[in-house]
């Protein structure tokens, strides 16, 4: 959770959940156990936001899924909605991403880029590239209270209803978009140029890491 020199200094508190609910199961390639391969690209997405620098992160889902956090990092009940999540975290952080976890070669740098845009905007859209949804949401705690609660949800892209409901523009902003693994075929959007990823890379080649 942020920490208590943060809270003291008057620091902004930033914080990154992975919401396991949007898993990488149903974008298992053939031949690949599809539980294995959502608990790979869920622990590969976890470590793009636990790399981040000045922001702590955690992962919402089953309690199976605490054994991949790093020690201190938070876990929160995979049940919880994402609006209900966003009011329980308004105590401890200022800046909330929320993150799904079928994106496991994602850059850092498009999240550090949604923080960024939280500095002005309420709330911050990175779209699914080549698809109807959206790969993390960003949002300033406590949430706006124009901020309609329907439109949270990572698999529709939120952006159209959070820009028609936002008071201007400027309170709703973009971020790079981001492709995700929903189907068998995006596999091949993997880039195996990138840094990251391991324990997804490992499961494809035959080799899974320990723990993974």
């Amino acid at each position: 959770m942020p920490t208590e020199d943060a809270r003291q200094t008057g620091g902004t508190r930033r914080l990154a959940v992975v919401l396991a609910r949007y898993g990488a199961a149903p974008g298992a390639p053939p031949g690949i156990d599809p539980g294995a391969f959502a608990t790979a690209c869920l622990a590969d997405s976890y470590e793009v936001a636990a790399e981040l620098t000045d922001v702590e992160a955690g992962i919402a889902g089953p309690p199976n899924v605490a054994e991949l956090l790093w020690p201190g990092d938070g876990w929160w009940p995979g049940e919880i909605s994402l609006p209900a999540l966003a009011g329980q975290l308004t105590e401890d952080a200022d800046e909330l991403v929320l993150l799904a976890a079928d994106v496991p070669d994602l850059p850092g740098l498009v999240l550090a880029k949604i923080f960024k845009a939280l500095r002005h905007a309420d709330v911050v859209v990175a779209p699914e590239r080549r698809g109807d949804g959206c790969v993390a949401l960003g949002l300033r705690l406590p949430m706006a209270g124009w901020v309609p609660a329907h439109a949270l949800d990572l698999d529709r892209n939120p952006y159209p209803p959070l820009l028609a409901a936002a008071p201007s523009r400027r309170h709703c902003a973009l971020a790079p978009d981001w492709h995700r693994l929903r189907t068998p075929s995006a596999v091949h959007l993997l880039d195996p140029g990138l840094e990251g990823w391991e324990q997804t890379r490992a499961l494809l080649s035959g080799s899974p890491l320990a723990g993974g």
